[in-house]
């Protein structure tokens, strides 16, 4: 049976699982981190400015960022799990970074006021928020003039299988809703996708670089722990049959595979990272 899509469904969803996430998030977002330096030259923050991190999760980049700017300038992370903002508040604290501070906030819906910041970033967030347009049109909106924009996206399925490894099962179970539509992580991921998208609501000179990476972990269970237990895919999972529950995670086991060396796992993906501007 197909099921009714909601905004307000899957944007609670989103909350919950997330929070539900965060404390066992680390694992992951160590393998994250490894983009961070083509997001930062593609960011290029420079001391003084004013930078917001959309979707910060546990608070990166921002947390990189922060020493960028400077104690001129200042940094503000925002995401809409409550229990994200938490861990990265806690380790703002921890880093003694006062210019760097976090916020819960709808990324549909900032509370945050015109023209009033210099660089916005956003670290694999647009592949997770409910509306990716309205998402980008508040980007725009807070942004000054001539103001920068630099965020990451997954690649598509067949160059990302840190993330089809057990995406891909999962999916021949899924049901589509009423019009056939299955959210997948990998959507804006193609081919100047996003750069047409940024283009199309009002950004100026967006243009794509696709950096691949690998995920690494000492064997597939540490793999499928920090998978299942620091990310939404966990609670997908456990919603489904347990049949089908054994039958994906066998089916992973099997995918992984493929991907064992002497060291443990090592399983690449693909990230587009884009820049782009607001018109002067």
């Amino acid at each position: 049976m197909s099921w009714t899509y909601s905004e307000e469904y899957y944007k609670q969803y989103t909350r919950d699982t997330w929070n539900e996430s965060a404390p066992n998030y680390a694992p992951l977002e160590r393998n994250l981190n490894q983009w961070n330096p083509s997001l930062l030259r593609a960011a290029a923050p420079r001391p003084g400015e004013r930078v917001l991190d959309v979707a910060t999760g546990t608070g990166e980049p921002a947390l990189s960022i922060a020493p960028l700017v400077g104690a001129s300038g200042t940094v503000l992370g925002i995401d809409l799990s409550e229990g994200m903002v938490r861990v990265a508040t806690a380790r703002a604290k921890e880093a003694r970074l006062a210019q760097l501070a976090y916020r819960v906030m709808d990324a549909e819906l900032m509370d945050l006021p015109d023209a009033s910041f210099d660089l916005v970033v956003c670290r694999f967030g647009l592949q997770i928020v409910t509306d990716p347009d309205k998402t980008i049109a508040e980007m725009r909106r807070v942004l000054k003039p001539g103001g920068r924009l630099a965020a990451t996206v997954w690649g598509p399925a067949e160059r990302c299988p840190a993330l089809h490894v057990i995406i891909g099962p999962m999916l021949e179970h899924a049901e589509p809703d009423e019009t056939g539509y299955l959210p997948t992580p990998y959507e804006m991921g193609g081919d100047g996708e996003l750069v047409a998208k940024l283009t199309q609501a009002g950004f100026a000179d967006a243009r794509e670089e696709r950096v691949t990476r690998e995920w690494t972990f000492t064997d597939p269970e540490a793999w499928l722990r920090a998978t299942l237990e620091g990310s939404p895919i966990g609670h997908s999972l456990r919603e489904e049959e347990p049949a089908v529950q054994e039958e994906v995670l066998r089916a992973t086991k099997v995918n992984m595979q493929r991907w064992m060396g002497p060291k443990g796992v090592a399983v690449p993906s693909e990230a587009v990272v884009v820049a782009a501007r607001k018109p002067a």
